[in-house]
């Protein structure tokens, strides 16, 4: 195996990661504008933002090591593909291209917190959530079935009926 394919696969399996967070924008007559990042990458169209210009936004890896990631913004005030600029944004700081302030704010990964186990418990043991006192029993895998076959027997009699 090579190099170039051992370094693909690595990126493959890391894959891109995900935008979280606010942009914030400032373009050069002061308007100021706040978009929410999610998925994987964002467009910023005149239409959606009221920006002049185009931008599109994503996440990347700041080194094929580190967990860093900072945003890769592209913009171009005239929408021009020739004329955008490109530039790295750290969470927190400020990047300017074509005369339009970026500010990203990274919101924190949702953090897991993990419930305590029970006394005697194994450690590995997946444990049930306690049950709040509005919650249905789970009903017998029989009883489910049984259930599904009553129903697809009413619809079936009642479409035929009209």
């Amino acid at each position: 195996m090579s190099m170039g394919a051992a370094s693909a696969g690595r990126h493959r399996r890391r894959g891109q990661p995900r935008l979280r967070g606010t942009l914030h924008i400032e373009d050069a007559t002061g308007h100021q504008l706040t978009v929410p990042l999610r998925g994987r990458a964002s467009v910023l169209t005149a239409g959606g933002t009221g920006l002049a210009g185009y931008g599109e936004v994503w996440a990347v890896h700041t080194s094929a090591s580190s967990p860093d990631i900072s945003l890769m913004i592209s913009y171009g005030p005239d929408g021009v593909p020739e004329r955008r600029e490109s530039g790295l944004c750290a969470p927190g700081a400020t990047v300017m291209l074509g005369g339009v302030r970026f500010t990203w704010q990274q919101t924190p990964a949702a953090v897991r917190v993990p419930r305590p186990r029970q006394a005697g418990a194994p450690r590995n043991a997946r444990i049930p959530a306690p049950k709040t006192g509005n919650a249905r029993e789970v009903p017998s895998p029989a009883a489910g079935l049984r259930q599904r076959l009553q129903n697809m027997v009413r619809v079936f009699t009642q479409s035929a009926r009209h």
